[in-house]
Formats: C-alpha cells, structure tokens, sequence
C-alpha cells in the first residue's frame, strides 16, 4: 500500500494527474465545484480536500492548504496530523528521491538529466532557492559543453574549408586564364559566401532566442569567412553583453584546433557603399566593380544582387564588343592587336570557352610566327659567314 502510495505521489509531483479511472474523475469534478462554492457552503480547506489533494500526488497544494487553514476551523487539529503524518514524510521521500537522482547525474557529468531532477526537486522543497541554484548551475554547465563542442567543430570545418580555398589556383603549368580554374575557383567562392551568409542568419536567430553562446559560433565563423566585414561588428557586441555569466569562449588551443588559416580569402575593406561601386561601374573598370560589388554584397548591402546582374550584364556586351574587335584585327592580320582585345575580353568572362580558344590560336600563331622569323634570321646569317660543302643536305642539317 506504502508503495502504491509513493508511486501515486510521484506521478503526482511530475503530472499533477487527477485520478486513474472515471469514478475518481468524478469525485475529482464533485471536489471542484464544492471548492468553487466553498464560501457559500462554508467548507474551504476541508480535511476531504486536503486528502484528495494528497491522494492525486499533489502534495505541496495539499501541505499549503493545512498551512493556510484557520485555527478556529473544525478541521484544524485533524489536518496538522495529517500534514505531520502522512504529507511531510511523503514530501521528504520525493524531495530525497529527486535530489539523490540529481547528485549521482552530477557526479557523471549528465548536465542535463541533473538540471531536470533539481527542478524536479525544487517542486517539493520549502526552500526552492537551493534547488533553483543547483539548477541553473547545471544548466550552465551544459550549455558550455554543447557550446565547447560546436565551436571546436564549426572551427574545423571552416579550417578545412579556408585550407582548401586555394587548390583552384592556377598550378605550375596551366595557364593563368585557364577556364576550369576560373570557373571552379568562382564556384568554391560562392560556396563559401553562402555559408557566411548562413551563418551570420543563424548568428541573429540565436541571439533572438536567447542563446548568444551559439550565436557566437555562427558568427565567429562569419567573420572567419568574411575578414573584415563590417556588418559583423555590431552584433558581436551584443553577443558578448548577452553570455551568461560563467561561460567561457575556448581558445582555439583549448578546442585541439591549429589556428584557422584566413588567409587564403580576400581581406574586404571596412567599409564598402553603393556609392563606391556605382563609381567602380562608371570609371569602367567592370572587374574591380565587380570585386566591389561582391564585398558589398557579402557586408549585406542593399540592392548589392541587382548592381551585380547589371555588372554582368555590361561585361557580357563588353567583353562581346572586345572580341569581335579581335576578330576584326586577326582578319586584317594584325595579330597583336588581336591578342591584346581577346586577353581583355577573357579578363572579363573566363568561362567562355570561344573567348579561350581564340586567344590560345592566336598567341599559338604569333610564336610559330616569332620561331619562323628567328629561323630566317638565323639562316641568312650563317650563309653570310659561311660556305655548304658540296653534296646532297643531311635530314640532320
């Protein structure tokens, strides 16, 4: 019976349960409404209901209502005996059960588990603000292991991927226009920005929801993949006001991460304006406008994806107008000319494999041309200054 008793109390503690079956539902509905009318029938804090409160587990509300009863009251005597026999005991038992069940996932380092069974625990003490205290504690342990292990993470990741930034630069032996390179060099760029721009979203939703610890992981990554960005600085600031007292920032040697290397992607400027693009655009200079456009893209300027389209827009017909003035100077042989407008125009789209191609002919030619006349000059020197014998050439002259 004692058992059953606990385990009803238990249950109570966690659920606030009313019963298990329709006729103690009902009694629970009677209860109810006499407690609702209690003025006017004269049975307030009765002996019945602090019995009903104690039997459904709810034994705090049930050692309240002996608390609060009136000296005068008819019940008085009953319920302290009640209070002293039967709640205090049964509260102690589940005050101890929850605070031995707290200290053993402490002991362990179960952080979480700890913190649900403090709070637990506080629920059936007379002095919550221990149990509070030991509560928080644990929270705060166990949001500095979530946060130790998802900034050592994100800080290997983006190490890994910073690392990797440069393997699409041009290598010994491929040319410097060589299309493949450009085009998976911009493509690992862009992936990259997208993950900053991931990660500075998650950094304000964090902050929003009251987790700065996380927010600093989204945005310290941010600033690791987007050196110098200026729209970073501000919400750094408020991250850090908002950290819980206790928690700490691991350095990167605290992580077992070697220090990310940042490097390998363009340091933006400070400060980046529309202003400073639109003048980028208008010098001509499309390549450095384009530059420009994407720092300001990546520092969350307005507008920064239409400036772009319309940046590409004038290489796509700048670039067209300089190869056919190419190929224009290529018809009447004027081959340097020729090279000079095709470099320009693959400067401006590397990934048009025509503009490539031309320009490889024809800086092709131009050598084979350079070779030949070398050949001619070094011949009709050596007839000058010297006699053939007589007798048929070898293949090897």
């Amino acid at each position: 019976m004692a058992m059953i008793c606990l385990a009803g109390l238990l249950n109570g503690c966690q659920s606030g349960a009313h019963g298990q079956n329709g006729m103690l539902a009902d009694s629970n509905s009677m209860l109810d409404l006499f407690e609702q009318g209690s003025e006017a029938i004269g049975i307030m804090n009765t002996l019945t209901l602090i019995q009903h409160d104690y039997d459904s587990g709810r034994i705090m509300r049930a050692r309240a209502r002996v608390l609060a009863m009136d000296k005068s009251h008819r019940d008085y005597v009953e319920s302290y005996r009640f209070l002293k026999q039967k709640i205090e005991p049964a509260r102690r038992r589940v005050f101890l059960h929850y605070l031995r069940a707290a200290s053993e996932h402490e002991k362990h380092g179960r952080w979480a588990a700890a913190m649900w069974a403090y709070d637990q625990a506080r629920t059936v003490t007379i002095k919550p603000e221990k149990m509070v205290k030991k509560r928080e504690q644990m929270k705060l342990n166990m949001r500095q292991v979530r946060f130790d292990q998802m900034l050592k993470q994100r800080r290997k990741e983006d190490s890994v991927l910073l690392a990797d930034a440069s393997a699409y630069e041009n290598p010994k032996g491929v040319a410097p226009s060589d299309e493949v390179f450009a085009r998976m060099r911009e493509h690992y760029n862009d992936l990259l920005d997208e993950r900053a721009d991931h990660a500075f979203r998650e950094a304000r939703r964090f902050l929003s929801k009251n987790l700065p610890e996380i927010a600093y992981v989204e945005i310290e990554s941010y600033v690791r993949l987007q050196p110098g960005s200026a729209q970073a600085t501000k919400i750094v600031v408020e991250i850090r006001k908002s950290m819980p007292k206790g928690l700490i920032i691991p350095s990167l040697k605290q992580a077992g991460v070697k220090k990310v290397v940042t490097g390998k992607r363009l340091r933006m400027p400070q400060k980046m304006s529309e202003k400073q693009v639109l003048e980028s655009i208008n010098s001509g200079d499309l390549i450095q406008a384009r530059q420009f456009a994407q720092v300001y893209r990546r520092n969350g300027g307005r507008n920064a994806e239409k400036l772009l389209a319309q940046i590409q827009t004038q290489l796509d017909k700048e670039s067209a107008k300089l190869f056919a003035q190419g190929s224009k100077a290529f018809a009447q042989e004027k081959l340097d000319k020729a090279i000079d407008y095709w470099g320009d125009a693959v400067a401006m789209r590397p990934e048009k494999s025509e503009y490539q191609e031309s320009l490889r002919r024809a800086k092709q030619l131009k050598e084979r041309l350079n070779l030949l006349r070398d050949q001619k000059l070094e011949n009709g020197s050596v007839s000058m200054h010297s006699k053939r014998p007589n007798g048929p050439i070898s293949e090897e002259e």
